[in-house]
C-alpha cells in the first residue's frame, strides 16, 4: 500500500506443516511489502519523468527547428530581394531589345536570356510568396499556376536527387476562392513530404521509389464543383501504426533536426479554413495526399479588359518623376517611360523627390517603397497632403515583401503595386491605370 492505495499484490506460499502464519511471519511480510511498494511507485514515477523529459526535449527540438526555419525564411527572402533588381533589368532590357528588328543570330540568344530571366523571376517570386508574413487574403486562385510555381521551387533539387515529377492537369479548370500564399505552403509541404519519404527509404541503389505525381481533377457533387489535387509518391508508404497520427501537431517520424512535425498539421488546418479536406491513402509502394477544395461559383468572372491607348501617345506632353535609389532600375523605368512619350525627372530618394515636387507638378510618380533617403511611404504622405491630386498618380515598386507595415501602407493607398522582379509590360500596364 502507498498512501492508502493498493499498488500491487504479494503472493506468499507457506510450506510449514501447520499452514498458519504467525505474527512474526506477517511482520516480515510487511517489512518486505512496504519497501517493495515504494520501489514500484518510484520506478513508475521515474518512467513518467523520463517520458515527460523526452517529450520536453522533443518539443524543444521542434521549436528550435521551427525557429531555424523562420530565420531561414527571412534569409531566403533577403537573398531573393537582392536578386530582384538585376532580374528586373535583365528581363526589361531583354524585352526592349526583342521589340526591335534584330537579325536571327542575335534574336535567339536574347530570347533565351529573357526566358531564363523569367524562369529565375518565377523562382524568386515563389520564395518571396512563401516567406511573406501577411494576413490571409482571399481571392481567385488558379491552382495550376500555384502548383507549377511550387514544383519549380524544388525542381532542381528533385532532379539532383533522381526523383522524377509527373504532372497531369485537366483543361479549363475553374478557380477557387483562397489565399495563394497559404495554398502554396500546403502544396510545398506535400511535395517535401513525398520527397523526404523517397529519400528516407535508403541510398539511391536501395531506395524505394523515384517518382512524384501531381494531378488536378474535378468532381461534380450536386450543384457544386470540387477540385481534387493529388500529390502521390511511390515511396515505401506510411506504416499502419503511424497513419492515425499523421496530421497531429509536432508528430514526426524523422530524426531530430530533420522535421518539425508541423507541415502536415498546418496544411490540414489551412485546407479546413478553405472549406476543403486533406486526406491520405497509403499502401506499400504508394502514398496519395488528396486536397479537395470547392470551386468558385462564378469562376474567373472578371470585368473585360479595356483596350489600352496607343503606346506612343500615353505620355505625350506629360511629366513623370521616377524615385529609386537603384541606378539600374531608374535607367530601365526611365527608358520605358520615355519610349512612351513621357518627360522624366529622377530622384534618388523620398526627400529629394519632395524637393522636385515643390518646384514643379507631375502627372505620374513611380517610386520605390524602401529607400535610404526617405521612404516611399514618407514621400506619399507628405506629397499628397500638399497636392491632393497626386493621390491617384502614384505607382509603387517594391521588393520588401516581408514587411507587414509596408504592405498595410500600400493597401491604404490603393495605388498599383509592382513587385520586383517585374517586366516592361507590367510596369506600362500599371502606368496606364493611373494615367487614363
Amino acid at each position: 500500500m502507498v498512501r492508502d492505495q493498493a499498488i500491487g499484490s504479494l503472493s506468499v506460499g507457506l510450506h510449514r506443516g501447520d499452514g498458519r502464519f504467525t505474527a512474526a511471519d506477517v511482520e516480515q511480510l510487511v517489512s518486505l511489502a512496504v519497501p517493495a511498494a515504494l520501489a514500484i511507485e518510484h520506478s513508475q514515477l521515474y518512467a513518467e519523468l523520463q517520458a515527460r523529459l523526452r517529450e520536453l526535449q522533443d518539443t524543444q527540438a521542434q521549436l528550435l527547428q521551427a525557429g531555424k526555419l523562420s530565420a531561414v525564411g527571412q534569409l531566403v527572402s533577403g537573398v531573393a530581394h537582392e536578386l530582384n533588381n538585376p532580374l528586373s533589368v535583365v528581363i526589361g532590357y531583354g524585352q526592349l531589345l526583342m521589340a526591335r528588328n534584330l537579325p536571327p543570330e542575335l534574336r535567339r540568344p536574347i530570347e533565351l536570356i529573357v526566358a531564363q530571366g523569367d524562369r529565375m523571376a518565377k523562382i524568386v517570386q515563389g520564395l518571396l510568396l512563401f516567406s511573406r508574413q501577411r494576413k490571409p487574403e482571399r481571392g481567385a486562385v488558379n491552382l495550376r499556376e500555384v502548383l507549377e510555381q511550387t514544383i519549380g521551387l524544388r525542381a532542381t533539387q528533385l532532379t539532383l536527387s533522381g526523383i522524377h515529377v509527373e504532372t497531369a492537369y485537366g483543361n479549363a479548370l475553374p478557380q477557387i476562392d483562397g489565399d495563394v500564399h497559404q495554398l502554396q505552403q500546403v502544396f510545398l509541404n506535400l511535395v517535401l513530404n513525398a520527397e523526404q519519404a523517397i529519400l528516407g527509404s535508403g541510398a539511391v541503389e536501395q531506395r524505394v521509389g523515384d517518382r512524384i505525381r501531381v494531378s488536378i481533377a474535378t468532381r461534380r457533387e450536386g450543384d457544386r464543383t470540387w477540385l481534387i489535387t493529388e500529390v502521390a509518391d511511390n515511396g515505401p508508404g506510411i506504416p499502419t501504426d503511424v497513419l492515425p497520427r499523421i496530421f497531429e501537431p509536432f508528430f514526426t517520424t524523422k530524426r531530430v533536426g530533420v522535421g518539425t512535425g508541423l507541415g502536415l498539421s498546418v496544411s490540414y488546418g489551412i485546407i479546413q479554413q478553405h472549406g476543403g479536406q486533406l486526406s491520405v491513402t497509403t499502401r506499400p509502394g504508394w502514398t496519395v495526399f488528396a486536397v479537395e477544395l470547392p470551386a468558385m461559383t462564378a469562376p474567373g468572372e472578371r470585368a473585360p479588359a479595356q483596350p489600352a491607348p496607343a503606346p506612343a501617345a500615353i505620355g505625350r506632353g506629360r511629366h513623370a518623376l521616377v524615385v529609386d535609389d537603384e541606378p539600374s532600375i531608374v535607367d530601365l523605368v526611365t527608358t520605358l517611360l520615355r519610349q512612351r512619350g513621357w518627360q522624366v525627372d529622377v530622384a534618388a530618394g523620398g526627400r529629394s523627390a519632395l524637393e522636385r515636387l515643390r518646384d514643379g507638378r507631375y502627372d505620374l510618380i513611380v517610386a520605390d517603397v524602401r529607400m535610404p533617403d526617405g521612404s516611399g511611404e514618407e514621400l506619399y504622405r507628405v506629397a499628397t497632403s500638399h497636392q491632393q491630386d497626386l493621390v491617384g498618380r502614384f505607382v509603387f515598386i517594391t521588393g520588401d515583401t516581408v514587411n507587414a507595415e509596408a504592405w498595410r501602407f500600400l493597401e491604404t493607398t490603393r495605388a498599383p503595386v509592382i513587385e520586383k522582379p517585374f517586366t516592361a509590360q507590367t510596369l506600362l500596364q500599371a502606368v496606364e491605370r493611373v494615367t487614363p
